[in-house]
């Protein structure tokens, strides 16, 4: 396996430094370089797991016009980010739904409507949240494992646990959220809970929670064009100094 499909494992476009997702590519021309052209972005491709990333992989592989890769990553860059969106959204909902002790049937109509679940699944999170919270009293359930969420989450486990937070900090006050800090890698979702453990006042976590997503989603946005730039610089073939020096426009630091 190559040094980008190393990358692959950890590659995030959300978490991921521009730096690094640059890196990423100048990896991937270096091996295009190596392997002599379109056969080195296909080998790389079955390493692939981000999507944005397999998409432009794919179009930098193939023979397909550059109007056309740029309209494919136009496209899924504005299906992501609005599934992002919606995500983070979810767990500014979450937070400041804590915050203010709204009732968490309340707060379960709330995110599950953002995801147009149905109605009838209400009923059904709401007891698989009670028993789950059962189930984490009782030591059955690995409490470093289960609470992590991010904006991969699917949304009916997304809504599911933001739902056990809610019911967890009712019961136990909201600095009993720091049982789930330790499980929680994603760091808007461990940002949101601190603030509710910290006992901030629910005006003041909304407006930080929507600032910190508006950033990352800036960022995300970014480092799609940059993925993009150099995909369509690798399809051109262009030599490893150009790419470079593209990379680098993108970039703070030249």
């Amino acid at each position: 396996m190559s040094d980008s499909s190393n990358a692959q494992s950890s590659l995030d476009l959300v978490t991921i430094a521009p730096a690094g997702y640059a890196a990423y590519w100048l990896s991937v021309k270096r091996l295009a370089d190596t392997k002599r052209g379109p056969q080195a972005l296909s080998d790389e491709l079955q390493y692939a797991a981000e999507p944005y990333t397999r998409l432009l992989l794919g179009a930098a592989a193939s023979n397909m016009d550059e109007a056309l890769m740029e309209r494919m990553a136009r496209n899924k860059s504005q299906v992501l980010l609005r599934d992002y969106r919606r995500k983070f959204r979810a767990m500014r909902q979450a937070a400041c739904a804590i915050a203010s002790g709204e009732n968490p049937r309340k707060t379960l109509i709330t995110l599950s409507g953002g995801f147009g679940l149905p109605v009838s699944e209400e009923t059904r999170l709401m007891e698989q949240a009670q028993n789950l919270i059962e189930t984490m009293r009782a030591g059955k359930l690995d409490m470093a494992v289960f609470p992590d969420v991010s904006h991969t989450t699917r949304p009916e486990e997304l809504v599911l646990k933001l739902l056990v937070f809610t019911l967890w900090a009712r019961r136990d006050a909201r600095t009993g959220l720091q049982v789930f800090l330790p499980g929680m890698s994603f760091p808007f979702m461990a940002d949101a809970l601190r603030l509710c453990i910290d006992g901030l006042e629910e005006p003041y976590i909304r407006r930080r929670l929507e600032a910190q997503a508006r950033d990352i989603l800036l960022d995300a946005a970014h480092k799609m064009r940059l993925g993009l730039d150099l995909a369509l610089a690798l399809k051109a073939r262009r030599s490893y100094d150009e790419v470079l020096v593209l990379a680098r426009s993108h970039l703070l630091e030249l």
